[in-house]
């Protein structure tokens, strides 16, 4: 199992996030305790913590029911981030489409620090492991890999150094055939390969870069059902990619813009 290198993390804002994305998954009222069991936080701090993004805000509580929710303001907190994908909704449909025509989960996942994070997961079935808001490796992520082959290779190469250096050693990457890897990545647009669950495949692929941020977009799926032929889970990709955001593509360069920072 590939390890994921894990950054410094400040507990309060940690929980803060974690409530959200819980409202997130679950996608319902919640209580107290609700929260404390399923983030494993104390009953006192929890209510503190939901207490404080009611004052802010960010959750409505219902006095009688005693039950949170998000207010709006949640919803519209990021909303102008890419606004080509986001404020105009093109591409949560796209997940939506990918999950209807492929009969499996669709995952979006971007590059933070020096781990592939799934950012939205859409679909049922997907291991716990592989939810929205898990980090895993940059190296060996089929995500990780279509978002690294946009980078610089020098870059490249000191974060798999970087990496390498933080982690066990049956993770441990080769440099030059992570690069000969990358550069077939990069000449084909997509990548395959297997979550560190080892039960499960994924077809990924970039999106058309609207911001700052690159996101891939990827299918994943139980391991036998890729038997049945990665082109066809790439040509469906690529054909919900045109179909939502044919006018992104029209105007986007035909190669992506390579990173010079990690």
């Amino acid at each position: 199992m590939a390890s994921v290198v894990r950054e410094k993390k400040i507990k309060s804002a940690d929980r803060v996030l974690e409530i959200l994305e819980l409202f997130d998954r679950t996608r319902q009222l919640v209580t107290v305790m609700d929260v404390s069991r399923a983030l494993g936080l104390p009953q006192s701090s929890t209510s503190e913590l939901l207490g404080s993004l009611v004052r802010q805000g960010y959750l409505y509580r219902d006095r009688f029911a005693r039950t949170y929710m998000p207010t709006a303001r949640v919803a519209l907190l990021g909303a102008w981030v890419q606004p080509s994908f986001f404020r105009q909704g093109r591409l949560l449909p796209l997940m939506d489409d990918v999950v209807e025509e492929s009969g499996h989960v669709a995952i979006l996942g971007a590059k933070t620090g020096v781990v592939l994070r799934h950012v939205h997961v859409v679909g049922e079935g997907i291991s716990p492991a592989l939810r929205m808001g898990t980090d895993h490796s940059l190296l060996h992520s089929p995500l990780g890999k279509v978002l690294l082959s946009t980078f610089d290779w020098e870059i490249v190469r000191q974060l798999v150094h970087r990496i390498n250096a933080e982690t066990e050693a049956e993770a441990f990457v080769r440099v030059g055939s992570f690069l000969d890897e990358l550069g077939r990545v990069r000449a084909q647009g997509f990548a395959v390969g297997y979550a560190e669950n080892g039960e499960t495949a994924i077809v990924a692929m970039l999106l058309p870069q609207s911001g700052e941020e690159q996101l891939a977009l990827g299918i994943a799926m139980p391991r036998e059902e890729i038997a049945d032929g990665v082109d066809g889970y790439v040509r469906l990709l690529r054909g919900a990619v045109a179909s939502r955001l044919g006018p992104m593509l029209a105007h986007s360069n035909e190669r992506p813009r390579y990173a010079r920072v990690i």
